[in-house]
């Protein structure tokens, strides 16, 4: 059962944006089974799904007037606080900037001045077919990262549907976002932008671990 609830829902929520993404989702989504029965059950009850009066009638056109616009605006309400949530820049652990290139990524530790590229891996014994890249994205643990993108060639998308997050790579132009990763596990995402002929093998592979083992593996630089 679980299963089969995951394959009907997003993923998992890797990041405090995509929770609350979910929890927007959920209550959308129940508003508006309940609006659908209840105008099944009104339409079943009224006329036995067949229009027998044509007449003007002022009072239902000023209901189906101000009952939607009274639901637009609830759904307003419960948006907006998320949408300025995941766009707000929060303090910072540390900045990482990525550089989209034809065809592969580069990421800079800005504040440990330590930097790499990442490559697709071709599927080999036991790596993910096409999603697999030899060097991952470490990210601590419940700590906010802000990324910094640009490109270097032309226009690419740095995306990890599991984070709710996709920025715009552009050329000549820095793009800021900010990551809290809450999960410990590895994430997949990839280029989600015409940018080639090799625009499809432009993976990314995020690891999150723990501050300590954080910690650790950036000493070795």
């Amino acid at each position: 059962m679980n299963k089969l609830f995951m394959n009907l829902s997003f993923k998992l929520n890797e990041s405090n944006s995509m929770m609350n993404m979910n929890k927007l989702n959920d209550k959308l989504m129940m508003m508006m089974i309940m609006l659908l029965m209840m105008v099944t059950m009104m339409i079943m009850m009224k006329n036995k799904l067949l229009n027998k009066s044509t007449f003007e009638n002022q009072k239902m056109e000023t209901m189906w007037t101000t009952f939607p616009s009274l639901i637009i605006i609830l759904m307003t309400y419960l948006s907006i606080p998320i949408l300025y949530m995941n766009n707000e820049l929060k303090m910072n652990v540390m900045s990482m900037k990525v550089s989209g290139n034809q065809w592969f990524w580069n990421y800079n530790y800005m504040n440990f001045k330590y930097s790499f590229n990442s490559y697709m891996m071709l599927k080999k014994k036991f790596n993910f077919n096409l999603i697999e890249t030899d060097n991952s994205v470490i990210l601590p643990l419940n700590n906010e990262v802000l990324f910094i993108l640009s490109a270097s060639d032309v226009i690419h998308s740095w995306t990890m549907p599991s984070m709710n997050f996709k920025c715009d790579v552009i050329p000549g132009q820095i793009n800021t976002v900010s990551i809290k990763s809450n999960k410990i596990g590895i994430s997949f995402g990839q280029c989600s932008e015409v940018c080639g002929i090799n625009h499809s093998f432009m993976p990314i592979k995020v690891e999150t671990v723990t501050m300590k083992e954080f910690v650790n593996w950036i000493k070795k630089f």
